[in-house]
């Protein structure tokens, strides 16, 4: 679990920054800015402060290169919303651009700006609450996205299918802008999304955004739980009281499940798979677009 705690609180890693002093720029040590230490399941991964002038924001950071790929991802996440719930930055200039963390900040759609790494923040960002994303900047509650168009109806009432796109394509590395999502998806629906989103369109454009996916043909609660231990993520489209839903899950690979969007503004929605199904699914006819584990 990836946690920020506020550097003036992490006395007890005086030992891990004497360690790396040579590596992290005294920067962090010297202005007045928010620091923090990136701390996984009580290990510290690094460091990040940023500051702000008018209306952007400026991030220095660092991790320890031998640290994992996949924590370094979801630390800068983390930071990122961080940054963009407590300011609304109109952009985030980042600091730290060293070969290994470039794939980091790609990951989280950052891209390269001379020496540094920029991330544009998009108009629809504004446009919705704080409280439609958890802390990694995932979307887990459409109930009040109806501002936002999708075909001839709102996201509120039609768009579980693009929200679940985006969700799986950002857990993968492949973040991409919601309104691109949107109305990429949008522009291959037949009938304006009157009966929500195809299941079939979806997982044809998220191969075409290079997503590695696959689809489980035959709609089957059965079929979909063995897809879903087979695979590290995905999305599930199953049927309820109100019609079929798609949310996205990531397989946390201890015999559970982490869902988003499934209730809306629930963080941390972690359950088996059956039991997920058991209670929200009605009729035992699901599907599920995955992406397998890797070996």
């Amino acid at each position: 679990m990836i946690r920020l705690i506020p550097y003036r609180q992490g006395f007890q890693y005086d030992e891990f920054f004497k360690n790396h002093e040579n590596e992290l720029p005294s920067k962090f040590f010297q202005e007045e800015r928010d620091s923090y230490i990136i701390e996984d399941h009580q290990d510290p991964v690094g460091i990040a402060s940023h500051f702000m002038i008018k209306s952007v924001a400026y991030l220095s950071i660092w991790m320890d290169p031998n640290k994992k790929l996949a924590e370094k991802k979801k630390a800068l996440a983390i930071i990122t919303e961080r940054i963009i719930k407590k300011h609304h930055p109109s952009r985030i200039i980042a600091r730290g651009n060293v070969p290994y963390m470039i794939p980091v900040f790609e990951a989280n759609y950052y891209y390269a700006k001379g020496k540094d790494f920029q991330k544009i923040i998009e108009k629809w960002r504004y446009d919705l609450d704080d409280s439609i994303f958890d802390d990694e900047g995932f979307i887990i509650n459409q109930g009040r996205m109806e501002k936002i168009p999708f075909g001839w109806f709102n996201t509120k009432d039609k768009g579980c299918g693009w929200i679940s796109a985006y969700n799986l394509l950002k857990i993968n590395g492949i973040e991409i802008p919601m309104r691109e999502c949107a109305e990429g998806l949008q522009r291959w629906a037949l009938l304006g999304e009157v009966a929500g989103q195809d299941i079939t369109t979806e997982w044809l454009w998220l191969r075409k955004k290079g997503l590695s996916a696959q689809m489980s043909v035959i709609p089957s609660n059965t079929l979909a739980l063995k897809r879903m231990k087979e695979s590290d993520s995905g999305i599930l489209l199953y049927l309820h009281g109100r019609g079929a839903h798609y949310v996205t899950y990531r397989n946390l690979n201890n015999g559970t499940f982490q869902f988003y969007n499934a209730v809306y503004g629930k963080k941390n929605h972690i359950m088996k798979a059956e039991d997920f199904l058991k209670k929200y699914s009605l009729f035992p006819f699901s599907s599920v677009i995955y992406v397998k584990k890797k070996k």
